[in-house]
């Protein structure tokens, strides 16, 4: 059986939801997921697994018609799907009375259930949240009931408040595949019999590296699992070092070359590391304007001639707090550096004032 293995899709969300580009990433998590849709319209397989949170809340009503009507476009292959921990089926959800289309299976019970699909020779275990936290490890003692076809079970957790899950009792399993959900990095243990799709796009500069699905054949006697990148865009990293004649058009044209070599569709998060002009201050509305910016951590570190200071400015506050630190010597510590570094720019700008 040829299935696709997908979760944590997140219908609803815009990431980094301050910035200007925030709605653009909401169209795009639903525009990715319409893809994938039309993906296997065009090369059908026989199930697709969605483990959990489709939706990153609530859904209207109106948004689950919308799924369900994309799912009704590939009639020939057969959704699974359950509702996560983000999209938990709490009182007055919408998931709890609708009627799905006909090759739709929406595994809408509290406890674990058993689903046949006699056209496939596969039984489809799962269940659904109910509340935001579960912390019973209800994947443990889960036994198959029919060995002689293909057994799956659909699960989402992997953390202590989102059903704690015993690997090695996975691998030991009489599952012939188990799909997560939950956890946004993609995770195959082949061997073991399991994988963690990871999010079909990433939502949080956290969610660093490829993002896609899983595309596998199983049988009741193997299993092939292959990952497919296919988000639009990933969040990347990145570190850039100055010295203290680095001015602001040099750093941005680093940045600017960063983006060309990595891509401009990316999203960024650029640390800046590095000895730095103490009079030059780091634009960050400047470096937003050359690429999709998650946020900009600076760890540059003023580049003070701590003993020309202190003798320009032996008689005032400036020279007696500079002379402070300097006596430590050696001894002094990191925090005290960093106390020495911000309090003599404040007592520069203070100064400067005047």
């Amino acid at each position: 059986m040829r299935f696709i293995h997908t979760g944590d899709i997140h219908l609803g969300y815009a990431p980094q939801s301050s910035e200007k580009w925030a709605q653009t990433r909401a169209d795009e998590i639903w525009g990715t997921f319409e893809r994938l849709i039309k993906q296997i319209k065009e090369n059908p397989v026989d199930m697709l697994i969605i483990a959990g949170d489709l939706f990153d809340r609530q859904p209207l009503l109106r948004e689950i018609k919308e799924v369900d009507y994309l799912f009704s476009t590939i009639k020939d292959t057969r959704v699974v799907l359950m509702a996560g921990n983000h999209d938990a089926i709490v009182p007055g959800s919408f998931y709890k009375d609708y009627v799905w289309s006909e090759n739709v299976i929406f595994l809408g019970g509290r406890n674990i259930e058993r689903v046949s699909i006699p056209e496939l020779g596969v039984d489809v275990y799962g269940h659904s949240y109910f509340t935001e936290e579960i912390r019973e490890c209800l994947y443990d003692n889960v036994l198959v009931e029919d060995p002689s076809v293909i057994n799956i079970l659909v699960g989402h957790g992997g953390d202590r408040k989102h059903i704690p899950i015993n690997r090695r009792k996975f691998a030991g399993s009489d599952f012939d595949y188990i799909a997560l959900g939950h956890i946004h990095n993609p995770d195959l243990d082949q061997r073991g019999k399991f994988a963690y799709c990871g999010s079909l796009e990433p939502t949080s500069p956290k969610d660093t590296g490829i993002r896609g699905y899983i595309a596998g054949e199983v049988t009741t006697e193997s299993l092939d699992l292959e990952f497919v990148p296919f988000s639009k865009r990933n969040y990347k990293h990145l570190i850039v070092d100055i010295e203290p004649d680095t001015n602001l058009l040099e750093l941005k044209f680093k940045v600017q070359d960063y983006v060309e070599r990595h891509g401009h569709e990316h999203i960024y998060k650029f640390t800046i590391k590095g000895r730095r002009n103490p009079l030059m201050d780091i634009d960050f509305e400047d470096l937003a304007g050359i690429c999709y910016l998650a946020e900009v951590v600076d760890k540059t570190v003023p580049d003070y001639d701590f003993e020309l200071l202190y003798e320009e400015n032996k008689d005032n506050i400036l020279g007696m707090y500079v002379d402070n630190f300097l006596k430590k010597g050696d001894t002094i510590t990191e925090t005290q550096r960093k106390a020495l570094q911000y309090g003599t720019r404040a007592l520069l700008d203070s100064m400067e004032e005047k």
